[in-house]
């Protein structure tokens, strides 16, 4: 375990740390655009969906922490090594996993560039192809040596400045674009507006909050750190810290939608169109704002984003995780080679991330049904789920086949529009 520092400021992210990482990964472009959707398309109507999954977040977290506390195993090689069927449920968990992640990679990469774009054309009045080409050739060349040397850790902090920033500025201006708090409580009732495509942002919201990824990450997180049950209290209170924090940034994107685009009836259907969320606080300046904000989110988002396969793949084997492996680089390849062309894919940029969040909620149910399953075996001993705790994960596992069933409706739907 790392040491504290003396003063009470070093303590306190001593503390609270390996929180932000899931808050890094979690609130980022996916995030932004899910909640910017929804709140452009019908106000606060959908806050259900942003509360319960934030609640069923924190369960998840407390559980597959829970896990590796007790028994040291990250959760993939424990699904593998103790439940019928577990390699194949092990394989099945890794392979989708890393498809939906490879499809957030385009995505990413697509609205950092398109934002750009725009930013170019706003400050310089010039637009044309060869920027496009010029803007992802950069990203990607900046992404593949943070990637290859691991210098990204250092940048981390810079990015997580940037995105503290946009987080901040959207707290800030819900103050001045508040609905009616009859619209927000009203919005606490499950319902789903009957216009096409509300499914599909239904799922993706829960996609990006209840996301099976960082339910991995934080098992494999707790493992590389030792912690044990020493630090049950710890685990407890950062995962606590962490999924409130998720709740208050993706509620503040939603109102600052809700309280500008939804009350002039203008939808997010490209990138540029969120910047007008923070338009009420930062004015003409809020698409320089927003831009650095989604920049910082998307490059912070996009690199732990390219390392969940190879993560998950040191899960499943149970063997520690080398950046430099075989394994790792061939990975970042993948990574650049996706990175290069997401731009330049048919899908808009929105609607592709949008669809990345539906594709990880479809998955959730395995992971809730798996791990509710763990945590009853005889290797729990006496730190086998309590009557309320199994009770909390039959919520989970429910509210994630409901996820899941309108993710899938979606998807197919989406497919057969695009495809069919």
């Amino acid at each position: 375990m790392q040491k504290e520092g003396s003063n009470p400021i070093s303590k306190l992210l001593a503390l609270i740390g390996p929180g932000l990482f899931l808050i890094g990964y979690n609130i980022g472009t996916g995030s932004v655009t899910t909640m910017a959707s929804a709140g452009s398309r019908w106000g606060m109507s959908l806050t259900w969906t942003v509360v319960l999954s934030c609640l069923f977040t924190f369960i998840a977290i407390l559980t597959f922490g829970k896990y590796t506390l007790v028994t040291g195993d990250t959760i993939l090689y424990a699904i593998k090594k103790h439940l019928p069927f577990g390699r194949l449920i092990g394989i099945f968990i890794l392979c989708t996993l890393s498809l939906a992640e490879i499809a957030g990679i385009a995505g990413l990469m697509a609205i950092m560039v398109d934002l750009l774009q725009e930013w170019i054309k706003y400050g310089t009045g010039y637009q044309g192809e060869w920027t496009k080409f010029v803007l992802t050739t950069s990203l990607s060349v900046i992404v593949f040596f943070m990637m290859w040397s691991g210098s990204y850790q250092y940048l981390e902090k810079l990015l997580s400045i940037l995105v503290a920033v946009m987080g901040v500025c959207f707290v800030a201006t819900t103050f001045l674009v508040v609905p009616k708090w009859r619209e927000i409580i009203a919005g606490l009732l499950p319902s789903i507006p009957k216009e096409q495509g509300a499914s599909l942002i239904v799922a993706g919201m829960a996609g990006t909050t209840f996301s099976s990824a960082i339910f991995y990450c934080r098992s494999i997180i707790i493992k590389a750190k030792g912690w044990g049950l020493r630090e049950e209290k710890q685990a407890w209170f950062d995962a606590f810290v962490s999924v409130v924090s998720m709740f208050i940034l993706s509620i503040a994107i939603m109102i600052c939608a809700a309280g500008t685009l939804y009350v002039i009836n203008k939808p997010v259907e490209e990138a540029v169109d969120m910047v007008r969320t923070l338009e009420p606080l930062a004015g003409k300046f809020a698409i320089s704002l927003f831009i650095i904000g989604v920049l910082g989110a998307g490059l912070s988002s996009l690199i732990p984003t390219a390392l969940i396969a190879p993560w998950l793949i040191s899960d499943y084997t149970n063997t520690k995780i080398d950046p430099k492996s075989k394994i790792n680089r061939i990975f970042v390849i993948i990574c650049i080679i996706i990175c290069l062309s997401g731009p330049y894919i048919s899908v808009k940029p929105v609607m592709l991330m949008i669809v990345t969040m539906a594709l990880l909620a479809v998955i959730v149910p395995v992971s809730t049904i798996s791990i509710t399953i763990l945590l009853n075996q005889k290797q729990m001993g006496e730190h086998k789920n309590s009557a309320l705790m199994n009770v909390a994960c039959i919520g989970a596992i429910i509210f994630s086949v409901a996820m899941s069933y309108y993710g899938v409706i979606s998807l197919t739907e989406f497919i057969r529009e695009k495809f069919g």
